[in-house]
């Protein structure tokens, strides 16, 4: 085997026994492709997925209502799932012991991994690989995230000797020795680990297809899809809301030099994506990988005289905000008033409490609020090191009447973010696009 491949598939590879035959034949189609981790079942027209089956199954038995109805809807996905397959697989005896468990009083997270479980042990038969519980092979620090040190060693030492094997994603062990879960959608991670684990040269992940446009598509029709990306580039990209990779994931990966494929198994190679520590030289763009934006900002201003003198009016400011769980997506600052930009559907709903906390902790002169803006990030590996960027930018805004309300070039010089009015968001993707892009 020339490369070791760690595959990731999520629950749509996971929801029928066709779409399982479809990623079977993706992993058994490359030798190299030898550690699979496997969620459970998605949902499907006529049914929820199974996680969350599971989860009102434990909400179900313990508000008294019992849960065998919702049980026996789990195990006939996973009969369905069976026998379309054509497999010798005893659901029965599976669902039986988690009934049993249930009605010993396990968590919540002990039944809510068992869609996982269940359904690595499916796919392990199928295709007669091994089956490595994730229990005892991923393990968590008491504070909830993945011990990076014990996974590494324990999974290195189980999957190593193995030629191939499946492995449950979604869970793992807390340092009680209990089942622990990742958050919900956080999946990755398992696969992540596992590619860290064994020093994979790729990880892939199999699911749907990671659409990432040079532009907004909605403004820009003919926008190119973007196939190669840095880790970097991902991790600005999920600052401007097109997520693509968990940042954990992103960055756990980056630091293992350790590049990250996504694609669908309907289409493997049709608007397949890699993420990568460093664009390869074979690799042409212009200035930006992409241009993306949202609208419907909200500035604070707050004005007081000497601002800039009072050393701990930033740390009061943001310790509000962060009281009320609402992120300043940026701040600007001069002498006597700070601009801080927030999301506002957050900041509405608390609008008037968070003024009165403002007077009364900080005593400003005055606040006043604009609404109506909207941020657009320019991002690329390349914003740093181009010369006349912005001059280049404001040109074409300047044509195209767009005034610019504010400007940042991000500290890591992976992106520049501008402001403008609503009303100017999609004449201003275009100019930026025509400029940077084409």
């Amino acid at each position: 085997m020339n490369s070791l491949i760690v595959s990731r598939l999520g629950g749509d590879a996971a929801a029928t026994s066709e779409t399982v035959k479809k990623a079977a034949d993706i992993i058994l189609s490359d030798p190299s492709r030898r550690y699979v981790i496997v969620s459970a079942p998605a949902a499907i027209p006529g049914s929820v997925g199974i996680t969350d089956l599971l989860y009102l199954c434990h909400s179900s038995y313990h508000s008294g209502e019992g849960c065998m109805r919702i049980l026996d809807r789990i195990s006939a996905r996973y009969k369905e799932i069976v026998s379309g397959l054509g497999i010798n697989f005893n659901v029965s005896a599976e669902i039986s012991a988690l009934k049993g468990a249930i009605e010993l009083g396990v968590d919540l997270d002990y039944v809510g991994s068992r869609g996982e479980y269940i359904m690595a042990k499916i796919f392990a038969e199928y295709l007669g690989w091994d089956f490595v519980d994730a229990h005892g092979t991923i393990f968590f620090n008491a504070d909830g995230t993945p011990d990076r040190a014990k996974t590494f060693k324990a999974a290195a030492e189980k999957l190593t000797p193995l030629k191939h094997a499946i492995i449950p994603s979604f869970y793992g062990t807390s340092p009680d020795n209990r089942i622990k879960t990742f958050k919900r959608g956080d999946c990755d991670s398992a696969g992540a680990l596992i590619a860290c684990s064994v020093k994979a040269e790729l990880f892939e992940k199999w699911s749907e297809t990671a659409r990432v446009f040079s532009a907004d598509p909605s403004v820009i029709p003919e926008a190119e899809l973007v196939s190669h990306i840095t880790y970097r580039e991902a991790l600005e990209m999920n600052y401007v809301g097109i997520n693509i990779v968990n940042d954990n994931v992103a960055i756990m990966l980056d630091e293992a030099r350790i590049p990250m494929r996504i694609a669908s198994i309907d289409s493997p190679d049709e608007g397949a994506m890699l993420i990568s520590p460093d664009l390869p030289e074979d690799v042409q763009r212009n200035v930006s990988a992409c241009i993306a934006g949202h609208k419907n900002f909200t500035v604070v201003h707050i004005s007081k005289y000497g601002l800039n003198k009072d050393y701990s009016f930033d740390e009061k400011l943001f310790g509000l905000f962060a009281k009320h769980r609402i992120a300043c997506q940026h701040y600007l600052t001069g002498i006597h008033q700070m601009a801080v930009l927030l999301k506002t559907p957050l900041f509405d709903l608390k609008r008037g409490e968070i003024f009165s906390e403002i007077r009364e902790l900080l005593s400003p002169d005055s606040i006043t609020v604009e609404k109506g803006l909207s941020l657009i990030a320019v991002i690329g590996e390349a914003m740093g090191t181009t010369r006349g960027l912005f001059s280049i930018m404001f040109e074409a805004l300047a044509i195209a009447g767009i005034n610019v309300v504010m400007a940042e070039h991000g500290a890591d010089k992976q992106n520049v973010i501008i402001g403008v009015l609503d009303s100017d968001y999609e004449a201003a993707i275009k100019a930026l696009y025509k400029a940077l892009i084409l």
